[in-house]
């Protein structure tokens, strides 16, 4: 969440700046002009430090720091004809990270599949394969991956039995 700081502290900048540029411009000069743009340029920060530091579920699409590869999927819910919401493991930050897909059949199935062939330690989590582009397909899901066999144990020597003779 530290990127939301930093955010705020832009924000914070960009209308001290304007502040400061509204006050000391008394006359009809170019100060009147860069202030109104300057805050036309601070609403879109606003709304994006908003969304973040709410921590709504945001379209993957529109999820700017998550890194490509495989990320472990923790939950799931599914509304029928509205959204897919997920939460995602995200390796670089320390709590989940909420996403939203819209709503497919062909998706929410696999989802479905996933979850109910998940083992009791899987908890009905599995994978997604995450790749940033502009094309509209919809994430790779596939089940965890199996964890690693044990090495064979070594076979015991025989064990030395001992009679008496009578």
């Amino acid at each position: 969440m530290t990127y939301v700081v930093w955010l705020s502290i832009g924000i914070l900048v960009l209308f001290a700046g304007e502040a400061w540029l509204a006050i000391w411009s008394r006359r009809d000069t170019w100060g009147r002009a860069a202030t109104v743009l300057l805050f036309i340029f601070a609403l879109p920060a606003i709304a994006t430090v908003a969304v973040e530091s709410l921590g709504w579920h945001k379209p993957l699409k529109l999820v700017w720091d998550l890194a490509p590869g495989e990320h472990r999927v923790l939950a799931t819910k599914l509304v029928q004809d509205e959204a897919i919401y997920l939460y995602l493991d995200d390796p670089a930050r320390s709590e989940p990270r909420p996403i939203v897909l819209p709503w497919s059949n062909e998706t929410a199935s696999r989802i479905q599949k996933l979850q109910d062939d998940a083992g009791r330690e899987a908890r009905g989590q599995f994978m997604m394969r995450y790749e940033p582009s502009l094309d509209t397909h919809a994430p790779q899901f596939h089940p965890l991956p199996q964890p690693p066999a044990l090495p064979p144990k070594p076979i015991p020597p025989p064990v030395q039995r001992f009679e008496q003779g009578v």
